[in-house]
């Protein structure tokens, strides 16, 4: 199971998707210590969580990513959480409002076999996005790493289903093609490091079979609750999958 919670905020002072960090640490303030610990020693983290803004009003979005995550992080760590205090800024934020969202593994399967996909693929990089390769930061949407990254988070998260493998990783880049895009270049502040990275809008256009497209679609549609490439834990990576053709 993934699941989605969004907690509305309100605050006389000014947030930004570079406080998403602060808003990491108040987490895992909320969080059992035993349970804080174990996420932070784990290599690929079963939740994610970043701020963005909506016709001026500010979202704490939450992802979890299986059924413990969705328990111990999403309902008993903050369903009922009133306010918030970002220590470091001294800063004091209600929650004025929540949304809830949860999908089973096994949808995101159904929506594989049995639904009719489309060859276009809009997505949204609403928060910060960069990937990692050989050391260096990869500030651009690469179609490699965009996919290899969502199928060793769906290898993590749904442990039991193996989806990582190379062949079918370079059939989806060989049937992929970025036929538009809005991009801009932006850098995220974490611990005093600026990460070269990108927000913006693009489309892939999928050849090849409606298998192929079919697998991309789901990729993207489990990457609303995963997000992409590094950080997405602490505020980076959070996308959004646009369903009519721009």
């Amino acid at each position: 199971m993934v699941a989605r919670l969004e907690l509305k905020l309100k605050c006389r002072e000014a947030l930004s998707y570079q406080m998403a960090s602060l808003f990491h640490g108040v987490l895992m303030e909320l969080l059992p210590e035993e349970y804080a610990d174990e996420l932070h020693y784990s290599q690929l983290h079963p939740y994610t969580q970043h701020l963005e803004c909506r016709e001026d009003v500010w979202y704490w979005v939450v992802c979890a990513l299986n059924e413990q995550a969705v328990k111990t992080i999403l309902k008993d760590a903050l369903w009922d959480v009133k306010q918030i205090v970002l220590k470091k800024k001294q800063i004091l934020i209600e929650i004025c409002g929540k949304q809830y969202e949860e999908m089973p593994y096994k949808q995101f399967m159904e929506h594989f076999y049995h639904e009719e996909h489309g060859r276009y693929l809009q997505i949204q990089f609403v928060s910060p996005t960069a990937f990692k390769q050989r050391g260096n930061y990869v500030f651009f949407p690469d179609l490699h790493c965009l996919f290899q990254s969502l199928m060793n988070k769906y290898d993590a998260a749904a442990g039991d289903h193996i989806m990582l493998d190379e062949e079918t990783l370079e059939q989806l880049c060989a049937n992929a093609q970025i036929v538009r895009y809005d991009l801009k270049s932006v850098s995220f502040s974490l611990e005093g490091v600026r990460i070269p990275s990108f927000i913006g809008k693009i489309t892939i256009r999928m050849n090849g079979t409606k298998t192929m497209a079919g697998f991309a679609n789901m990729l993207i549609e489990f990457g609303t609750f995963s997000g992409v490439g590094i950080k997405t834990s602490l505020g980076m990576g959070y996308i959004r999958q646009i369903k009519e053709r721009g």
